[in-house]
C-alpha cells in the first residue's frame, strides 16, 4: 500500500441478543451464539494473534454487552464445546456420502483451528480481547446494555442514560478498564442521545453517512472527517464505497460466485439419520453450519461446489484490491485539502466468517496491506486537531436510513409493551430487590432484536415470546410478585453492578 495519509478505520460491531435457556438441554436459538463462536470470535482472535510483530494495524473492536455474557457463562461454553462435538460427528459421517470432499475437508480443518484457539485462550473469548486491547491491537467498544435502539426512548431520558451507564459498567468490570467509544445500537441517533455517551465519558462514535451529510451545518468534508457534537461526542460517518464493497448484495465482494454460499447447508440435503443433533424441536430440519456449495450465481441456478483454495485466493486479492482502493481515495482526499483524511468501514463483526466465511481470510489480508494506515478513533483523535461543530441529523444504519426496520405494523404490539413498561417503571415505587429484577426485564424486553426479527419474519415467534414473557415478569413484580425466582432465571447484570449504577442515578 502506499504511503497515503490519513487513515483507515476498521470498526467491528459484535451483537447478539441475550439468549440463554437453561431450561432446555437444547435450543436452537442459542446455536446463533455457537455459530458466531465458530466462525466469527475465534477466528478473528487467531486473525490478530498471527499478525506480524512489525505491522502496527490496529481495529476497533464493539462487544456488546450482552454477548460479553454469554460468552463468560459456564453453561453456553459447555454447551459450545457440545455444539463442537457434535460437528465433528457429523463430519465425520458425511464422509461416506458423495459431497465435496475438499469443502468437507476444509470445515474439518477450520473446527481443529477452532479448537485450537479455544484451547490456548482457555475458552475466554473476552479474556483474549483483553489481552489483545493490552497488546494495542484492539480498541475495545461497548454499545447499550441490551441493544435497545436509544432514537426510540428520546421522550424518556432516563432509560438511554440507564442503557449507557449498565453498560459501561459491565464493560469496565470486565476489562478493567472504561470502554475507548461507543457503538450506538444500529448507528440510531437522535437529539440527545450524544448528551447520555458525553454524561458518561464516552467521547466517540460511528454514524451513518447521511447523519453527517444532512447535519447541521453540513460538514465541509462530507464523511472524510468526523465532527464533533455540541455535547463533546466525536461522529465518524461511515464511508458509502467502503460499505458497498462488502454489504452491497449486486456488487459487494461476498457475492462473487466463487465464495461459499451461506444458505446452502447439509443440514437441507444429508439423509435425517445423520443430523438428530441438528433436528429442530419439532423434527424439521434446520442448518448445521456445514455448507459445502458456493454461490454460484444470483439466478438460482444449482449450486456448484465450494473450492475453498480458490476462495481463499480470492479473499486475498480482494483484500488487496479494497486496500489500494483506500490508498487512491486518501491520497485524493489529501490532494483536495483535506487534512487528515479518513475511511471509515464499520461491519457487523459476524460478517467476517459467519456471513461471509472468507471474510476473516480477507480480514486478515486486509490488516496486512493497511499496515499503519489501519487505526482506531481513538488514535484519530490524537493525532488531529479541532472537528466542526455539527449537530447529526437523526437517522439509523438501516434501511432506508431511518427507523422503519424496526417501527411497523408488524412490530407496534411490542413496541407499545416496552414504552408502556418505561413509563411504568419510571412512575413505579416498588422495593430494591424487586426494582432490580423490573429493570433487568425491562432491559431484555428492549432490545432492538426483537423488532428487528419480526420485521424480518425470522425467528419472528422466538422473538415475541421473549417480548411476552419479560413484559408478563415485568408486570407480576410490579404488582408484588417475589423476584428470586425470576433472579435466578434472569440474573443479568449482577445485583451489585445494578444496584452501583442504581445508587448514582438521577432517574
Amino acid at each position: 500500500m502506499s504511503s497515503s495519509p490519513g487513515g483507515v478505520l476498521l470498526v467491528l460491531h459484535a451483537h447478539l441478543p441475550y439468549v440463554r435457556h437453561p431450561e432446555h438441554d437444547d435450543h436452537l436459538e442459542e446455536r446463533w451464539l455457537f455459530e458466531a463462536m465458530l466462525e466469527c470470535y475465534l477466528p478473528l482472535v487467531a486473525v490478530l494473534d498471527a499478525l506480524s510483530p512489525y505491522n502496527p494495524a490496529r481495529l476497533t473492536l464493539s462487544l456488546s454487552p450482552s454477548l460479553v455474557a454469554m460468552l463468560d457463562d459456564a453453561l453456553l461454553r459447555a454447551r459450545f464445546e457440545r455444539h463442537l462435538d457434535r460437528l465433528d460427528a457429523l463430519c465425520v459421517s458425511l464422509r461416506d456420502d458423495e459431497l465435496p470432499r475438499p469443502a468437507l475437508d476444509a470445515h474439518v480443518a477450520a473446527l481443529r483451528h477452532a479448537r485450537l484457539t479455544w484451547s490456548r485462550i482457555g475458552g475466554d473469548l473476552p479474556g483474549a480481547f483483553a489481552r489483545l486491547a493490552r497488546e494495542g491491537r484492539l480498541s475495545l467498544w461497548t454499545t447499550a446494555l441490551t441493544h435497545a435502539l436509544l432514537p426510540l426512548f428520546t421522550a424518556q431520558p432516563w432509560f438511554i442514560d440507564a442503557q449507557v451507564a449498565l453498560a459501561v459498567a459491565t464493560h469496565t468490570r470486565r476489562f478493567g478498564a472504561a470502554p475507548e467509544g461507543f457503538w450506538l445500537p444500529e448507528c440510531g441517533i437522535a437529539p440527545g442521545v450524544d448528551v447520555a455517551l458525553a454524561d458518561h465519558g464516552l467521547y466517540a462514535t460511528v454514524l451513518e453517512s447521511h447523519a453527517l451529510l444532512y447535519g447541521h451545518p453540513r460538514p465541509p468534508d462530507a464523511t472524510a472527517r468526523p465532527v464533533v457534537t455540541p455535547a463533546g461526542v466525536a461522529c465518524f460517518g461511515r464511508d458509502v464505497d467502503a460499505a458497498a464493497a462488502v454489504w452491497s448484495r449486486e456488487a459487494g465482494y461476498p457475492s462473487n460466485p466463487i465464495y461459499r454460499d451461506f444458505h446452502e447447508d447439509v443440514g437441507y440435503r444429508a439423509p435425517l439419520s445423520r443430523l438428530k443433533d441438528f433436528l429442530a424441536a419439532d423434527g424439521s430440519r434446520s442448518p448445521t453450519g456445514i455448507k459445502l456449495w458456493r454461490v454460484t450465481d444470483h439466478q438460482g441456478s444449482p449450486k456448484q461446489p465450494w473450492n475453498p483454495t480458490l476462495a481463499r485466493s480470492l479473499a486475498l486479492a480482494h483484500a488487496r484490491d479494497f486496500a489500494d482502493r483506500c490508498a487512491r481515495r486518501l491520497d485524493a482526499l489529501s490532494q483536495r485539502g483535506v487534512a487528515g483524511p479518513v475511511i471509515v468501514a464499520p461491519y457487523d463483526a459476524e460478517l467476517f466468517g459467519h456471513w461471509w466465511f472468507e471474510g476473516t481470510t480477507f480480514l486478515a489480508g486486509l490488516l496486512a496491506a493497511l499496515g499503519p494506515r489501519a487505526i482506531t478513533p481513538t488514535d484519530y483523535l490524537s493525532r488531529y486537531g479541532s472537528l466542526p461543530r455539527v449537530v447529526p441529523n437523526a437517522s439509523t444504519w438501516g434501511e432506508g436510513g431511518h427507523l422503519a426496520r424496526w417501527v411497523h405494523p408488524s412490530t407496534t404490539g411490542m413496541l407499545r409493551a416496552v414504552d408502556d413498561s418505561v413509563r411504568a417503571l419510571a412512575a413505579s415505587a416498588v422495593g430494591p430487590a424487586a426494582r432490580r429484577q423490573c429493570l433487568r426485564e425491562l432491559m431484555l424486553m428492549a432490545a432492538s432484536d426483537w423488532p428487528f426479527l419480526v420485521r424480518g419474519d425470522t425467528a419472528a415467534d422466538y422473538a415475541r415470546s421473549r417480548v411476552e414473557d419479560h413484559r408478563a415478569a415485568f408486570l407480576a413484580l410490579l404488582s408484588g410478585a417475589d423476584p428470586a425466582a425470576r433472579s435466578r432465571r434472569y440474573g443479568w447484570p449482577a445485583d451489585d453492578v445494578l444496584d452501583d449504577v442504581l445508587a448514582g442515578a438521577v432517574w
